[in-house]
């Protein structure tokens, strides 16, 4: 395990618990989240090593790496997931000037299929190596592992984005560097996060899917979002909510709160959570949409 000393965001060198919890997912290990005494950001600490991080997506049941089709879940996220990617192109299509997307793990690649299908020039970058390979062989995309954003030429692309990606990088701050590093000028770099300050946060609590330690080592607010985009010259333009993912995200803590999967219960708190959310708009996964600081 690897204690952090400085927090992520602000280099704070002094936190508080805010939460001790199990990986109820894969390993039953025993986490504990803090929040730095300064800024508020919350992160996993200690933590897992680099390398020995990948032993905690080794399950068939990590969908988004295996891309199993075998079980309602599975068939229920397979679905749910072909409707996103639609959205997703939508959203983006009306967004962006160009047509280029780098989709920093990008897993067995369905998203930037999608768009290449539509014209779009694509590129992924994914560490997992069987889900890199099965979006090579699978849909023939160029997809490589994560030293391609230390090599990459800058400004390449109009289009960045991380979806439910960023929570589970060591360094968050390299990450940020490269992915502004990649983007044009007048680019987008789009990231999406699950947000503690939900209400089906609030409801499980230590039992919230979102969490899912020590896959997630940070839990971004949308405040702390904002302050690490602003430490390196980018903008939040808009916040845009991922509203199918209360219920997604309340099934399965369901399950890690009664030990099997709840459909009904699931669905109303899904329900609930979107409504509470309206106010101050703060639903289960938030989108960011970002901007380079004009100099």
């Amino acid at each position: 395990m690897v204690k952090i000393e400085q927090c992520p965001v602000c280099g704070y060198e002094q936190f508080s618990p805010f939460l001790t919890l199990c990986d109820y997912f894969l390993s039953g290990e025993t986490f504990d989240i803090v929040q730095c005494d300064q800024c508020s950001f919350r992160f996993t600490n200690p933590r897992p090593q680099n390398n020995e991080l990948g032993r905690y997506y080794e399950s068939q049941e990590y969908i988004s790496h295996s891309n199993t089709k075998s079980g309602l879940f599975s068939v229920m996220y397979q679905s749910i997931r072909r409707r996103t990617i639609r959205t997703k192109f939508q959203m983006i299509s009306g967004l962006s000037k160009g047509n280029s997307i780098l989709d920093i793990g990008c897993a067995t690649g369905e998203l930037i299929h999608y768009f290449a299908d539509r014209g779009w020039k694509v590129m992924g970058i994914e560490p997992n190596e069987k889900a890199r390979h099965f979006a090579r062989e699978q849909y023939q995309l160029q997809i490589e592992d994560e030293n391609y954003l230390v090599e990459a030429l800058p400004g390449s692309f109009d289009v960045v984005t991380m979806w439910h990606v960023l929570e589970h990088v060591p360094d968050i701050n390299a990450r940020i560097k490269e992915a502004k590093s990649v983007m044009k000028d007048d680019g987008l770099l789009l990231i999406a996060v699950p947000n503690p300050d939900s209400w089906d946060a609030g409801y499980y609590g230590k039992y919230w899917a979102g969490y899912d330690v020590p896959r997630h080592l940070h839990h971004f607010t949308k405040k702390s979002m904002h302050q690490l985009l602003i430490n390196y010259g980018l903008k939040v333009e808009n916040e845009i909510p991922m509203k199918i993912d209360s219920f997604y995200v309340s099934l399965l803590s369901e399950k890690y709160l009664h030990g099997k999967r709840k459909w009904i219960a699931a669905f109303w708190s899904g329900i609930r959570s979107n409504i509470c959310a309206r106010s101050k708009n703060n639903y289960s996964s938030m989108i960011f949409v970002v901007k380079k600081e004009k100099t």
